[in-house]
C-alpha cells in the first residue's frame, strides 16, 4: 500500500511539473510569438504599399500606352488626308475639330444633341424599368414564366431596327417615335439579363429569408434584388450603347432634327468632316451614360467589392 501511494505521490507529482513545464513552454511560445507579431504585421504592410505602387506604376503605364496609340493613329490620319487619300473621304483630325467647334458654337449641333439626348432620356428609364419588372415577375412566377417565355423569345427574334419604320407610322417623325425605338431596344436586354439572374439565383437564400419571417417589399429589396444586382447592371449597361443605336436609326428613317438626322444630311452632301463630328458626339454620350452607370453599379454593390476583400484577406 506505502508502495503504491508512492507511486500515485510520484505519479502525479511528476504529472504536475510536465503540466508546469508544458504551461511554461508554452508561455513561451506565445510571448514569442507576440514578439514576431508586430514584424509579420509590418512585412505584410511592405507588402502591400510595394503592390500598390506596382499597380500604380502598371496603370500610368497602360495610360501613356493609350494615349500613344490613340495620338499615333491621329497623327497617321492627319498625314495621310490630302497625301494618300482624298480628304472628302476621311477628312482629317484638324478638319474635324474645327467643325466640332463651330457646331457647337453655332448651336447647331447643339440643338440636335439635345433633341437625341431627350429621346434616350426618356426611352432608356422607360425600357429598363419596365424590362427589369417583367424580368423579376416572370423569374417569381413559374405560371407566367411558362405561359408567355415563347413569346417573349420570338418577338426578341424579331429585328427591332426593322420595328423602327411602324413606329415612325403609329407616333410620328416627332421624337415619340425614337422613343418608342429607343423602348424596345432597351426592354429586352434588361429583361432577359434579369431573367437569367432570377433563374440563376440561389433559392436558399429566399428560403432563410422566410424561415426569419421576411415577407413581400422586404424580402424583394432586401434579399432578392441584392443576390441579382449583378445581372440587372450588366443589363443596363450593355443596354446603353444599343438604346443610342435606337434613337439614332429612328432619326436615320424619318426626323427633322438630331444627331442622327445631322449625320445623315452631312453625309448627303458630302461634309465628311460634319459626319464624324456627330459620330463623336455619339461615342461620349455613351461613355458619360456608361461612366454614370458605372458609378451607380459601384455604389450599390460596394457590399460585393467588401466582400470579396474579406474573402481575399482570409
Amino acid at each position: 500500500m506505502r508502495l503504491m501511494g508512492a507511486c500515485g505521490i510520484s505519479f502525479a507529482t511528476s504529472s504536475i511539473f510536465s503540466l508546469i513545464k508544458k504551461e511554461t513552454g508554452n508561455y513561451g511560445v506565445s510571448k514569442e510569438v507576440s514578439q514576431d507579431q508586430p514584424k509579420i504585421a509590418s512585412a505584410q504592410d511592405d507588402v502591400a504599399l510595394k503592390r500598390e505602387a506596382g499597380f500604380s506604376s502598371r496603370g500610368l503605364g497602360i495610360t501613356l500606352l493609350r494615349f500613344g496609340i490613340v495620338g499615333g493613329f491621329l497623327l497617321l490620319w492627319q498625314f495621310a488626308s490630302g497625301r494618300w487619300i482624298e480628304p472628302f473621304l476621311i477628312s482629317s483630325p484638324s478638319r474635324i475639330f474645327a467643325s466640332l467647334v463651330t457646331g457647337f458654337h453655332s448651336g447647331d449641333l447643339l440643338q440636335h444633341t439635345w433633341v437625341t439626348f431627350t429621346e434616350i432620356a426618356i426611352g432608356f428609364p422607360l425600357g429598363a424599368i419596365t424590362g427589369i419588372a417583367l424580368g423579376y415577375w416572370f423569374g417569381r412566377s413559374r405560371v407566367l414564366a411558362e405561359v408567355f417565355e415563347p413569346i417573349i423569345i420570338a418577338l426578341n427574334g424579331i429585328p427591332r431596327t426593322a420595328l423602327a419604320p411602324l413606329f415612325i407610322v403609329w407616333l410620328g417623325i416627332g421624337i415619340w417615335s425614337k422613343v418608342g425605338v429607343v423602348f424596345l431596344l432597351t426592354f429586352f436586354l434588361n429583361f432577359f439579363n434579369t431573367y437569367t439572374g432570377m433563374r440563376q439565383m440561389d433559392q436558399e437564400y429566399v428560403d432563410l429569408a422566410r424561415l426569419m419571417r421576411v415577407r413581400g417589399l422586404k424580402l424583394t429589396f432586401r434579399v432578392i434584388l441584392p443576390a441579382i444586382s449583378p445581372y440587372v447592371f450588366t443589363g443596363i449597361r450593355t443596354s446603353i450603347p444599343f438604346s443610342v443605336i435606337g434613337a439614332i436609326v429612328g432619326e436615320f428613317i424619318a426626323a427633322t432634327e438630331g444627331v442622327g438626322f445631322f449625320i445623315r444630311l452631312s453625309a448627303g452632301i458630302f461634309r465628311t468632316a460634319d459626319v464624324f463630328v456627330g459620330i463623336i458626339v455619339l461615342m461620349f454620350l455613351v461613355i458619360i451614360m456608361d461612366k454614370i452607370a458605372g458609378m451607380i453599379e459601384k455604389r450599390v454593390l460596394r457590399w460585393q467589392i467588401q466582400s470579396e476583400h474579406v474573402g481575399v484577406q482570409g
